[in-house]
């Protein structure tokens, strides 16, 4: 594993020293290069220190660390965000394939995270995953948001609306669209339907999630899709998914 230069922002001066520790005891090879505690001086450590990868605050008095991004339009480094709310804009960084973690930061969430940032920082079409990051920031809901899907050396942004189903294959997802497309996803089922079911996606199996509004009708104890799938409903979730389906 490579030598990474980190930046740390955080308005929190015991923040970036927690964060620094944990990085140095646990991850010696993540080297804190600089520090910042707000916009203006993380624009500064930025150019100075040219990080592969910074740790952004959210919430900062005189800018959030969107407005440090909207700023930069552009940025040659990884983000991993650090948030103490689980708000509107958390969806925005799930649906663009960015990373955050909630704060306090937990060590076993920021091992996986630099894990996740190691696999990520070979793709070259950043600048694109980047525009459609600031795209979400910009939706008037999450139902305008659009989910950054990886398949080999492509990217696509796909609305929720596109999709059908989603279905679990150990850890790795397969989302499905309506018209035939299949991406598959590092991300969980369970990541899935966090960020889906608030938009009308209900888990009918424990293997299986469904978009509603794809649904025409049910048929021998499966959901039938609009493309003509079948996707079988568990026994245990059968009231609940007849429930939502009568709402």
């Amino acid at each position: 594993m490579g030598a990474i230069k980190a930046v740390i922002v955080d308005d929190s001066a015991d923040n970036r020293d927690y964060l620094r520790t944990l990085l140095a005891s646990a991850h010696p090879h993540v080297r804190t290069a600089g520090e910042a505690a707000n916009i203006q001086e993380a624009l500064l450590a930025i150019a100075r220190h040219s990080p592969d990868l910074v740790f952004l605050d959210v919430e900062m008095p005189g800018g959030s660390g969107f407005d440090l991004l909207r700023k930069l339009e552009q940025w040659p480094f990884e983000v991993i965000f650090c948030t103490a709310y689980e708000r509107y804009a958390v969806q925005a960084i799930r649906f663009s394939a960015l990373d955050y973690l909630l704060k306090p930061v937990q060590p076993d969430e920021l091992a996986e995270a630099l894990a996740r940032f190691e696999q990520r920082r070979a793709i070259e079409h950043r600048s694109a995953v980047q525009r459609q990051f600031l795209s979400n920031l910009g939706a008037p809901d999450e139902q305008a948001m659009k989910l950054t899907l990886t398949t080999g050396d492509r990217t696509w942004f796909v609305s929720p609306a596109e999709l059908t189903h989603c279905t679990a294959d150990d850890n790795y997802t397969e989302l499905h669209t309506l018209d035939g497309r299949r991406f598959v996803s590092a991300r969980t089922l369970k990541d899935y339907e966090d960020m889906l079911a608030p938009l009308g996606f209900l888990r009918v199996h424990r293997s299986s999630l469904v978009n509603r509004s794809a649904i025409t009708h049910l048929d021998d104890g499966h959901v039938v899709l609009k493309n003509s799938a079948r996707v079988e409903i568990s026994r245990r979730k059968k009231e609940e998914v007849l429930k939502a389906l009568a709402g």
